[in-house]
């Protein structure tokens, strides 16, 4: 296809899809913004007529010359003009031309087409006076060689019309002519439809307010600026007139003394982004220098305003005292009380390097700050501690860098003086009751209020007081309650309660504790916890909703007797006289059934292991009360005792395949019987299967096991067995003179598989199919342990174990211990854990890379498995240990020194590089090199300030400066 051709096409699709988009709005697919703006204005000129003006005609544009009937030459060119305003400020991607030819004079002449811009179009245009030619934009051949007619006409005009807009230019003029040489001929004639214009364009994202945060601090200027050390937090505002992509914004650093040096260290999407980095790779007092850049998907916006820091990482020395006014005293009674607040004086103890405190009380998830009144100077915050009981409150000192000392702690306890709470609610619109308590002797009075209403005062008699309360809806309530010694409130409480309409059920025979049997006779009673009740509706869990009316007084009473046993859910609502319901009430009781419960384990599952001759286990329960046991009777026998109980367990032996009854009653202390349970017990045809292993009920690959066939019903001539539960390929065997069969067999290959088995009669009758559940294992060991063969794992030196078992579990107890070796070492024996179904042994590598572990067991009976090897892949990380840290514990305290040791990790260790870091800031405290010892160990001492979780990452070196894998430490400091 001709390149002019197919830009043009391409354009023309551009236009298409920018059309779409502009109707539908709503999708928010693209950042790029696409439009077609038509022209604001047009003509064409005509040599033949070159003073006359043909602003905005009608129909297609001629291009070229043509002669009339009067033999009159007309040689004709055509201006558009576009708005390009709303463009200003955006990016332009591209700007694409394109119109289509309508009418050709000749299509085998070849027609050379030239697109110019030009001065704009006047009312005053004409071929006489004719937009200024400004620059040839494009030239595209079309007649001779291309499609025609209906040719399409493409350019790209992306560059002339970002030059506009840099001219701030408000619109653009593009001509259509015939090139010099063409222009005249007539055979080159041709019409085009209306210039159209494509536009891709995006708003750049911009940048503002570029500040340091947590704390807040300005940008700053060379001569002005703030400090600011250890982790720091960067932000910035980006803000992009394209609606559908947040920004991303990029943060970067230098020296101002070495803008070589200039790094980006961060970038987040969001209209307000926090970003970090540490500042002590910096010596304190270097002047640094940053800016941030937002871009979105398709440009990058200007370069913020570059601001300045002074690198400050040295945090005040002094921890700050906290002086108390109110809550002074550490211990039982305490002073002040929840809800009371408490003045503390924050004081830096004159060390100037302090402008500001953090702190936090232990009873307040929230954090906060204030600055001094002076550097080194004092600051006054407000504590109000929300329940009694041991409170905290840690302050440290903030300097100019945002750089924190120590913390600092008191301790002080909050007196018990808010009142507790008690409501008795009796629904919606009826008078409740507010109980209060304190446990201050000289309290005058109590106040309540209701989700933050007006309070209402009642007198305290005896520390105790109480008042009334309507509840003019449903929901959820929160109630404030207040302790007062005259005038001065000492205390304060709040307690949620839920309050609704639904009404109230009670019955000394059914609900709880009650134990109801069945044919009992009881009474339920409803009380309205709303007004206007005139009847309530109930049912009993089966849907069948029954009405009982309500006295004067809105109660009622409903007499019921207990018929089926079981859970009855019970729910019941009240109904006023407009047939508004309540809230539902709803509870469960359960009615004893005064026949016992009987079942047995015949025909259980799986497998089915009744029989002949096999004894079944029965079942007997009954909650009446004073059970003592039961009597029974199986089969047609007499009837027997069991005197284990209200919960009973008898045996019974089968004579006979086939269905025999079982009754049984409950036996009263009174002596008493309860009505009879009987129960059929159905006893399977099916012969009795057995199987045995080498070493017991389980098959071992390779070595022989013994099936054994019993018949449970007489003239069993022979059987026929197989695997699974379809008999594709059954295996007959028959009986002998007991009528018995046994069957040899090896397991080929480990499995779990289902056997069945039929007994034959002589006469041609099938018993049923009795199924058995055979498990075959592998003899070969399992190895698993610290390492696998996925990825490496540990370092030479740092300890692991090693851990064996059967393959797939199997054959546990069957095996006395297990003979191991790693790569050409010697070979160890572990004796089976009997407790554990994995045999755990310490090891310690000795290479990194892949190493093999080889393993067998010996059985009971002194045979050994065949020996397997797996491989697993150790990995190059040290060990590190603390005697005064250890890992994942809380030890130690603030101040208390801990000592760490390095070790492992690969042959040749010469040092090991460590750094600390606070686990949730993520702020680096210490960091270093320790120097190993000829047997590649090290040793470091580190004093946490803070009672908080540290990690250490440790990274051993070899003498050709060869690391290790990163290590990772975690351990927390208690409180002291």
């Amino acid at each position: 296809m001709h390149n002019s051709l197919s830009r043009a096409l391409r354009c023309a699709v551009t236009l298409t899809l920018a059309a779409a988009s502009a109707v539908a709005l709503a999708e928010p697919a693209r950042a790029m913004n696409y439009s077609a703006p038509a022209p604001t204005t047009w003509t064409f000129t005509d040599s033949a007529a070159p003073t006359t003006r043909s602003v905005e005609p009608t129909g297609d544009a001629p291009v070229g010359s043509t002669v009339d009937s009067d033999g009159v030459t007309h040689t004709r060119r055509a201006y558009y003009t576009f708005d390009i305003t709303p463009f200003r400020g955006q990016v332009v991607h591209a700007a694409d031309l394109w119109t289509r030819e309508t009418r050709v004079a000749d299509c085998g002449t070849a027609a050379p087409v030239e697109v110019w811009r030009t001065g704009p179009v006047t009312a005053k245009s004409t071929w006489s006076k004719p937009p200024q030619d400004l620059e040839l934009v494009a030239r595209r051949n079309l007649g001779l060689g291309t499609i025609c007619p209906r040719a399409i006409l493409g350019a790209e005009a992306g560059a002339a019309v970002t030059a506009a807009l840099a001219r701030n230019e408000k619109t653009i003029t593009f001509g259509l002519r015939l090139a010099a040489g063409t222009e005249t001929d007539p055979e080159a004639a041709r019409s085009f439809e209306p210039l159209n214009l494509s536009m891709s364009t995006n708003y750049a994202p911009t940048v503002s307010n570029l500040r340091l945060t947590r704390p807040d601090r300005p940008c700053g200027t060379p001569d002005r600026h703030p400090t600011a050390g250890g982790l720091t937090y960067f932000t910035a505002s980006a803000a992009d007139k394209d609606p559908v992509y947040l920004p991303t914004t990029a943060f970067e650093l230098w020296p101002v003394d070495r803008p070589e040096e200039r790094t980006r260290f961060a970038q987040r999407d969001g209209a307000d982004p926090v970003v970090s980095t540490d500042l002590r790779t910096h010596a304190d007092g270097t002047v640094l220098a940053w800016s941030a850049q937002a871009r979105d998907n398709h440009d990058e916006g200007e370069w913020g305003p570059t601001c300045y820091l002074t690198v400050d990482n040295t945090a005040p020395a002094t921890a700050p005292a906290i002086i108390p006014r109110k809550y002074n005293k550490p211990e039982y009674p305490g002073t002040g009380g929840p809800g009371v607040a408490g003045t503390f004086i924050l004081d830096a103890r004159g060390d100037t390097d302090t402008v500001g405190f953090e702190y936090t009380e232990q009873q307040s998830p929230s954090f906060g700050s204030v600055d001094a009144n002076r550097p080194g100077g004092r600051a006054r915050i407000t504590v109000t501690p929300s329940r009694w009981g041991s409170d905290q409150l840690q302050v440290r000192a903030v300097d100019r860098a945002g750089n924190r000392g120590p913390w600092q702690t008191y301790d002080f306890y909050v007196r018990d003086t808010a009142p507790s709470i008690e409501v008795d609610v009796a629904g919606v619109g009826r008078p409740s009751t507010i109980k209060l308590f304190s446990q201050v002797g000289r309290v005058t009075s109590f106040g309540y209020s209701i989700d933050g209403g007006p309070e209402t005062r009642v007198p305290a008699t005896d520390r105790h007081g109480s008042g009334p309360v309507v509840f003019a809806s449903s929901g959820y309530r929160e109630i404030t309650s207040r302790s007062y010694v005259g005038t001065k409130m000492i205390g304060t409480d709040t307690k949620q309660i839920y309050v609704d309409d639904a009404p109230a059920v009670a019955s000394a025979e059914f609900l709880f504790p009650a134990e109801p049997v069945v044919g009992d006779r009881g009474t339920f009673t409803f009380k309205p916890r709303t007004t206007g009740v005139v009847a309530y509706l109930y049912d009993f869990g089966d849907g069948d909703r029954k009405r009982v009316e309500a006295a004067a007084d809105g109660t009622a009473t409903l007499e019921w007797t207990a018929g089926n046993p079981g859970y009855h859910f019970m729910t019941a609502v009240s109904v006023t006289a407009d047939g508004t319901e309540s809230a539902a009430w709803f509870d469960q009781f359960r009615v004893i059934d005064t026949h016992p419960a009987v079942w047995s384990d015949a025909g259980s599952c799986c497998p089915n292991t009744d029989g002949v001759g096999r004894p079944v286990t029965v079942n007997m329960n009954s909650e009446l009360a004073g059970v003592t046991g039961f009597v029974y009777s199986y089969d047609g026998g007499a009837e027997q005792t069991v005197s284990e109980g209200q919960n009973s367990r008898v045996k019974v032996t089968p004579t006979h395949a086939g269905d025999s009854p079982f009754t049984a009653r409950a036996v009263r202390a009174d002596g008493t019987l309860s009505p009879p349970t009987t129960i059929t017990i159905k006893i399977t045809d099916a012969p009795l299967v057995t199987h045995a292993g080498p070493y017991g009920a389980d098959g071992v690959v390779g070595r022989k096991s013994v099936l054994t066939f019993e018949p449970a019903t007489p003239n069993v001539a022979s059987y026929q067995y197989y695997w699974g539960y379809y008999p594709e390929s059954p295996v007959t065997v028959d009986a002998g003179a007991d009528g018995s069969a046994t069957v040899e067999w090896t397991p080929e290959y480990a499995d779990h598989a289902t056997l069945s088995v039929v007994a034959l009669a002589a006469d041609g009758g099938e018993s049923d199919v009795r199924r058995i559940n055979i498990s075959a294992y592998d003899q070969g060991a399992e190895y698993s342990g610290t390492w696998d063969d996925s990825t490496p794992r540990g370092g030479v030196g740092v300890p692991g174990r090693v851990g064996f078992s059967g393959l797939r579990a199997g054959l546990h107890d069957a095996t006395v211990k297990y003979l191991w070796r790693v790569n050409d070492g010697p070979v160890h024996e572990l004796a089976r854990d009997k407790e554990a179904l994995v045999t755990e042994a310490p090891y310690t590598p000795e290479r990194t890379g892949e190493n093999v572990v080889s393993v067998q067991r010996q059985f009971t009976d002194g045979l050994l498995s065949p020996v397997l090897e797996y491989r697993f892949l150790v990995g190059t990380r040290p060990l590190v240990q603390s005697p005064d840290y250890p890992a994942g514990d809380w030890q130690g305290g603030p101040g208390v020194p801990g000592t760490f040791l390095f070790s492992g990790g690969r042959p040749g260790i010469v040092a090991f590089e460590y750094r600390i870091a606070e686990e949730s800031s993520g702020d680096q405290v210490a960091q270093g090199t320790a120097p190993a010892d000829p047997s590649g160990a090290a040793a470091v001492t580190f004093t946490p300030a803070d009672a908080i979780r540290y990690t250490l990452t440790v990274t051993g070196r070899t003498a050709e400066d060869a690391p290790t894998e990163e290590q990772t430490y975690s351990f927390g400091v208690a409180t002291s």
